[in-house]
């Protein structure tokens, strides 16, 4: 689609996201006339014919989407890997007649089979991206059609990810679903599932920004006197550029083109500013329009190995975390409000940027990190161990990945891999592959860069092939001791200086409700105590902190995940290295270590309030706080004050005697006239 750059220059990006006009998942869906298929039949297990009419569904389960079919790789050690069925009656929309009618999936875990009115429309293979077929000739409207969905999450070794070992593959329809109709010409919706429309910018200085619109049409015959009107929108919804092309449809599937300029551009500037515009493009033939809202924001980014992240020629930080798309509840079902739950934490802990892994998420997702300034490194589940099968569909994944997230600011990144190794030559099949990866994924969007996540040295056979390359290092977990981060990092760039380095997972165990940490067994027993956890990541921030030609860095989690089998940290079938408890429940007190360390907003928060009894007379309070002194309290009395001197963000209160019994410890500070407190209950 575009012409490839590279490393070292800037990187003009202009990216389409939906509308905040518009509060839809999906709004070039729900901007349509539209239905949303929520309520549906369900069948776990094989059934002959599960698409025929006359299949006696009564004893089928009701169910709701979202939803999964694999909770029992939370409950259980093991769960089920097979198939299932999903049925629903719809009563196609009378408004819909003389139009093209199209069926939308979201996401469907993973492999499936689409029937209408017992006419099989088309296959699907991989849990995490939409796809789209049109259904005009299936369907009649204003009577009844029989929608059914034959799905699979057993293993395939033609499909990525191959395998389970790091995190659950579940069974479902687990986003959401619609129908909807538009004019016989259109924008197409079924080009990957995309919305059919991207842009580009061409130039930008501070007086003007050139952008290129690609429009994707579809016709059913050919029409000779057809217009496309653009209507470009600042971020208080005022009109700023307006332009109407007179077009010739020529062929049934046409790539139009134009450029747009628009005056003084105001640029996307992450967390800082993430500066909105919006484009409304409407397909004009005689009475007939189909039109799509895209919003956008302009911004350049690039990666220098001595300097790091720029953002608009800026040096720009970009720390964050990790993130899985699934809670202890639901599994991946989740609504709306969970999503905005998830990215309001990311959010609140002052992330500037996450890497949404190991997969596609939910747009909702994209969107709001587009509305918070978060830069996204955006991944397909390329995961571990390969086959050599799997080839087609890893690159029909990528092409998804990008072309229906393409026109979201917030990523900067398209993730190729994690942790795939290549230990015998370069020519295995999943280095021949990546830089197959790698080929796609510039033609298709030269505007972005390519990086993936490597386990093993500064230079393997899977190594920095991509634009960028990044390393899950865990020192002091699974191998060596938490300042070996530091010797790795200096060691390496001075070793490699053309080498951009980056920390695609760090992090270790913590189980919040187990506080001893003489009782430490790591990294495979059954006693992960939190307070190790906080330990860790206070030397290993400080470590990157201090190093800012580390490109990017995320904590290895943000939640805790479910991994089906694991038995680790006292807890069954989950990885325990979230900042956040897999509920949601309970902020661990490494999330608030990183909050005062990363947001913004006042932080006050002192530690180790589950380890609440105490064997000792005297003992350490420890505060994580961005504020200038913190005044301590027990029991109402006055004991000390101390002034923020670490470059940490953490107060320590040295020989603080308790009473026998219960003791009330409180903290105070003061900023900009509000009293900011923070208190715990610990027995002795």
């Amino acid at each position: 689609m575009f012409k490839n750059q590279y490393l070292y220059k800037n990187f003009f990006i202009l990216l389409v996201f939906s509308s905040s006009i518009f509060q839809a998942q999906i709004a070039f869906v729900k901007e349509r006339n539209h239905i949303e298929l929520k309520e549906w039949q369900f069948k776990k297990g094989s059934v002959y014919n599960g698409f025929k009419k006359d299949v006696n569904s009564n004893s089928w389960e009701k169910v709701s989407i979202p939803h999964t079919y694999s909770m029992d790789a939370i409950n259980e050690v093991g769960y089920y890997r097979g198939e299932s069925w999903y049925r629903t009656p719809v009563n196609i929309p009378e408004s819909m007649k003389g139009q093209r009618i199209f069926i939308r999936f979201e996401a469907v875990g993973h492999d499936s089979k689409v029937f209408v009115n017992e006419k099989q429309i088309g296959t699907h293979s991989g849990g995490y991206s939409a796809f789209c077929y049109e259904i005009t000739d299936a369907v009649i409207a204003g009577k009844e059609a029989l929608i059914a969905i034959h799905v699979t999450n057993e293993p395939n070794f033609k499909r990525i990810p191959v395998n389970d070992k790091l995190f659950n593959i579940y069974g479902g329809i687990y986003r959401a679903v619609q129908i909807f109709s538009t004019p016989k010409i259109n924008i197409t919706p079924t080009y990957y599932g995309s919305s059919g429309v991207f842009v580009e910018l061409k130039k930008k200085d501070k007086s003007r920004a050139k952008i290129e619109v690609q429009t994707h049409v579809s016709a059913i015959n050919p029409y000779e006197t057809s217009k496309v009107e653009y209507r470009i929108f600042d971020q208080d919804k005022k009109q700023i550029q307006s332009l109407i092309k007179n077009i010739a449809i020529t062929t049934k599937d046409t790539v139009i083109i134009q450029d747009i300029d628009i005056d003084n551009p105001i640029l996307w500037q992450g967390r800082k500013n993430p500066y909105i515009y919006t484009i409304k493009v409407t397909l004009i033939h005689n009475d007939q329009k189909d039109h799509v809202y895209q919003s956008f924001g302009l911004k350049t980014f690039k990666v220098d190995p001595q300097k790091g992240s720029y953002l608009n020629d800026i040096h720009y930080r970009m720390y964050g975390v990790c993130m899985h798309q699934e809670w202890r509840q639901y599994g991946p079902a989740l609504k709306e409000e969970h999503h905005r739950k998830d990215m309001a934490l990311v959010d609140e802990i002052g992330a500037t940027s996450i890497r949404l892994s190991h997969y596609q998420h939910s747009d909702l997702t994209y969107q709001l990190a587009d509305e918070k300034g978060i830069l996204v490194w955006a991944e397909i589940p390329f995961v571990h161990d390969y086959s050599g099968r799997e080839g087609d569909n890893a690159k029909q994944q990528l092409r998804e990945l990008i072309l229906q997230n393409y026109n979201h600011p917030s990523i900067c990144v398209w993730g190729l891999w994690n942790e795939v190794r290549a230990y015998q030559s370069s020519e295995e099949p999943s280095v021949l592959l990546t830089h197959e990866l790698k080929k796609i994924a510039n033609d298709l969007d030269a505007t972005r860069l390519t990086v993936s996540a490597s386990d093993r040295g500064m230079q393997s056979n899977m190594g920095n092939i991509t634009d960028l390359q990044a390393w899950n290092k865990y020192y002091g977990w699974y191998y060596g001791k938490y300042d070996d981060m530091a010797t790795w990092l200096d060691e390496s760039h001075k070793k490699y200086p053309e080498i951009a380095l980056g920390i695609s997972e760090y992090g270790i165990g913590g189980n919040a409700f187990q506080q001893d940490t003489s009782k430490i067994e790591m990294p495979f027993g059954n006693y992960f105590p939190e307070p190790e956890q906080t330990k860790y990541h206070e030397i290993t921030w400080r470590i990157i902190k201090d190093r800012p030609f580390v490109w990017g860095s995320f904590v290895w989690n943000m939640f805790d995940f479910s991994v089906g089998g694991w038995n680790r940290g006292g807890i069954s079938n989950l990885n325990h290295k979230g900042l956040v408890s897999y509920d949601r429940s309970v902020k661990k007190d490494a999330f608030y270590f990183y909050k005062a360390n990363w947001s913004n907003e006042p932080v006050l928060y002192i530690t180790e309030r589950r380890n609440n009894i105490r064997k000792s007379k005297k003992n350490l309070v420890k505060v994580y706080t961005n504020l200038e002194e913190v005044t301590i309290f027990v029991n109402d009395e006055k004991i000390a004050e101390e002034k923020l001197t670490s470059k940490n963000n953490l107060i320590i209160f040295r020989d603080i005697e308790l009473n026998k019994g219960k003791n009330v410890i409180k903290i105070t500070s003061k900023h900009h006239k509000t009293i900011y407190t923070d208190e715990v209950v610990w027995e002795y």
